[in-house]
């Protein structure tokens, strides 16, 4: 009975696994349903569960060549060009005859600059398939790589004679064109675009785009109303109307969009976020803090609206908010880059200039290929006091992104600082040959011609952007400081009074005429135009200020420095506002509130030299920590190398602290480089006087009391010579 069982039980066991065997996928099956998934997932968008399934595909059989290729593409989505490069290698090994697979992999080459090898792969897929079209593309955009123009002139011209219907050739040929300087014909092959492919959304956007770059703003106009005709909810050509909007002025048209653009695709970020990031670009940081707080109720795991409220609120320097926000994101996402470099911009705020760096350090090393991190620390740099290390950041922002403005034209202004005034120029125009007239681009291009002395090129590169951007704030105070330069202060009230009409609440257009009139003379008319800024905007920068300056002229000091305290009170972080406020305390002659004053300042920005240096001289003349004062005075001449007022402050320390060969060396640099500056002449003698070198001492004193009979240290002087003429020769 026994036995009878066992065997029942054995015969049951079988027949289990007969059925489990025939149960078992089929490989080929098996794999095939993996790919028709991933597929189905890819055209979705959803390419991370892509990926997992074509491995899925590609674990049943590694030989599988179409799946390593689905594979790859999936991998090129998600923009991990690794990945996506080792895949094409192996697709490439198990099938060669996958032409695509292999051109795909040339186009990378050519990203590392693997000039030769890509070239190679286009070459000889040709040599079999003479007609194909992405092989004399690819070919085309090797030699872009190489600067080789008129040869990729010619392969992508036989790309469009083989396929004329595809888009993308043409707006390549457009480049082309353009880098060589031929608009017209630029504009011949983005037309042809649209005559091949009339019902193309591409080709109308990329024929608007080139308008807009080249300034035809009524036809870049017509071209991205055409685009989004033929398609009701089509994002993209709306958000460039969108910009076509603000440059030309037509705030109203421009905001409108934007809202609309939300009711039109509501789950597309770049559609629901566009009002808010309207309202960052037109300063209008409120309304901007207002639309991300909206938008994060409704999508309160959205870490790219999360990210545009930080960016709003360090903008209006609510810095405690923008620091709690920016920490969710961290905590959820800890490699999140645009969450490192905005915790960097917190501390720069927060005068923490090396921790600053430091995290953004942590952005380029979490996404080296990040070109806004690297954008990031070079202003970190710039901050912190760096310069050179600042361009070393900022050229590689550019190479990782030739198209990233903001730092070229951070980079020409380091230019301009450095006195490299035709770098600056050619910088600049860089940038405008693709972006005409860009704001940020003429105004640094104007600050160039004005430090090389040349105030019409000057005026003229601001003229370019106002008549892209009439109301751009930014441009038209440049243009108020060059006017003033020139005595052409009522040409600045003319144009500001009637951009106050056309603008009536932008408080921006209201300060610059209060500073224009302040120009002319006429207090009453700025105070005027000043106040109704801050009417309109309490947190005008700059305001508090300026009226101080209507106070000071009118002869209203204690008025003055309510108004300072006041700019402080709106802006505790600028420092100008301090030091502004620590003058008036010396006019006072009351030294301890003027001590007090410049170290407020020095704790919130301790890498300012001009700052440490002003505090330095306090503690030197007024009494303090001398060991302090010549730290101070050291990192400010380490910073400002060629700054007379450095080298005499430092140079004076060293007189205080009986260092006499030292002070005389750093105070004879700062009177070589300024001789009519009574106080370094003043500073010198004493030196002298320490060293014994009488006649030297004698030489100087008198030229600092011939130079200004006034001079804050005119009576000691006096006194010095007095002591020499009855010291026994």
């Amino acid at each position: 009975m026994k036995k009878r069982k066992g065997i029942e039980r054995l015969t049951l066991l079988l027949l289990s696994l007969l059925l489990l065997s025939s149960c078992t996928t089929d490989p080929n099956k098996a794999k095939a349903k993996y790919l028709r998934s991933g597929e189905a997932y890819a055209q979705q968008g959803k390419y991370r569960e892509a990926v997992i399934q074509f491995r899925n595909a590609v674990r049943v059989d590694p030989k599988f060549s179409q799946g390593h290729y689905q594979l790859a593409l999936a991998y090129l989505h998600m923009r991990d060009a690794e990945a996506a490069y080792r895949e094409l290698k192996e697709t490439v090994s198990l099938d060669p005859a996958n032409t695509d697979a292999q051109l795909q992999l040339a186009v990378l080459d050519i990203a590392q600059r693997q000039y030769d090898q890509a070239q190679a792969t286009a070459e000889r897929v040709l040599a079999s398939d003479p007609k194909n079209a992405r092989a004399h593309e690819v070919l085309a955009e090797k030699y872009v790589g190489t600067r080789e123009l008129p040869k990729a002139l010619d392969e992508f011209q036989t790309a469009i004679s083989l396929d004329p219907h595809r888009v993308e050739t043409y707006a390549a040929l457009g480049v082309i064109y353009l880098l060589s300087g031929k608009p017209a014909e630029a504009e011949a092959a983005y037309t042809k675009a649209v005559e091949a492919n009339p019902q193309s959304l591409p080709a109308r956007m990329t024929l608007g785009q080139f308008y807009f770059s080249q300034g035809k703003m009524p036809q870049a106009e017509a071209a991205l109303r055409a685009a989004s005709d033929l398609d009701s909810h089509a994002v993209p050509p709306r958000l460039l109307l969108g910009r076509l909007y603000l440059a030309t002025g037509r705030f109203a048209d421009a905001e409108n969009i934007s809202r609309d653009l939300k009711t039109i695709a509501p789950d597309n970020p770049d559609a629901y976020q566009a009002l808010g990031v309207y309202y960052q670009s037109t300063g209008e940081n409120e309304k901007a803090v207002a639309e991300f707080q909206s938008l994060l109720a409704a999508k309160p795991k959205d870490n790219a609206v999360k990210n545009h409220l930080v960016e709003s609120l360090v903008n209006l320097n609510r810095i405690q908010e923008a620091k709690t926000i920016n920490q969710q994101v961290l905590n959820a996402s800890p490699a999140d880059t645009q969450a490192l470099a905005a915790n960097g911009r917190i501390l720069m705020a927060e005068g923490r200039s090396q921790e600053a760096l430091a995290e953004i350090e942590k952005a380029t090393k979490a996404d080296p290929k990040s070109a806004a991190s690297y954008y990031f620390l070079g202003r970190a740099q710039i901050s912190a006091g760096l310069p050179d290390l600042a361009k070393l950041s900022l050229v590689h922002a550019l190479e990782l992104d030739p198209q990233m403005h903001e730092a070229a034209i951070t980079l020409a202004r380091l230019a301009v600082r450095s006195r490299s005034y035709d770098e600056a120029l050619r910088l600049t125009a860089d940038v405008l040959k693709t972006n005409p007239n860009l704001p940020a681009a003429c105004i640094a291009r104007a600050e160039a011609w004005e430090a090389k002395g040349d105030n019409r090129q000057a005026e003229a590169a601001l003229l370019a952007a106002l008549g892209r951007e009439p109301a751009s704030v930014p441009t038209l105070a440049m243009l108020v400081k060059l006017y003033a330069q020139q005595g052409k202060n009522q040409a600045a009230v003319t144009r500001l009074s009637g951009l106050t009409e056309q603008f009536p609440r932008n408080a921006g257009l209201h300060f610059l005429l209060g500073v224009s009139y302040f120009n002319l003379k006429n207090l009453d008319k700025a105070e005027a135009a000043v106040r109704r800024a801050l009417a309109l905007d309490a947190k005008t920068p700059d305001a508090y200020t300026m009226l101080a300056n209507i106070d000071l002229a009118k002869g209203s000091t204690e008025k003055a420095k309510a108004d300072l305290n006041a700019a402080i009170a709106a802006n505790p972080r600028d420092i100008t506002n301090y030091l502004a406020l620590e003058i008036q305390y010396e006019r006072d002659r009351n030294w301890e509130e003027a001590k007090r004053v410049c170290e407020r300042a020095h704790q919130i920005d301790p890498s300012s030299p001009v700052v440490a240096d002003q505090l330095a001289l306090l503690y030197l003349d007024h009494g303090g920590d001398l060991n302090i004062a010549l730290s101070l005075a050291q990192m400010a001449k380490q910073k400002m190398p060629d700054t007379p007022a450095a080298d005499d402050v430092l140079g004076w320390a060293y007189y205080k602290l009986k260092s006499i060969e030292p002070s005389i060396a750093q105070l004879k640099e700062a009177v070589q480089k300024t001789p009519g500056n009574a106080t370094f002449q003043y500073h010198l003698g004493m030196a002298y006087v320490a060293a014994g070198q009488t006649d030297l001492a004698k030489l100087s004193l008198q030229k600092a009391l011939r130079q200004d009979p006034n001079f804050p240290y005119a009576a000691e002087a006096a006194s010095a010579l007095h002591r020499i003429a009855a010291k026994p020769q």
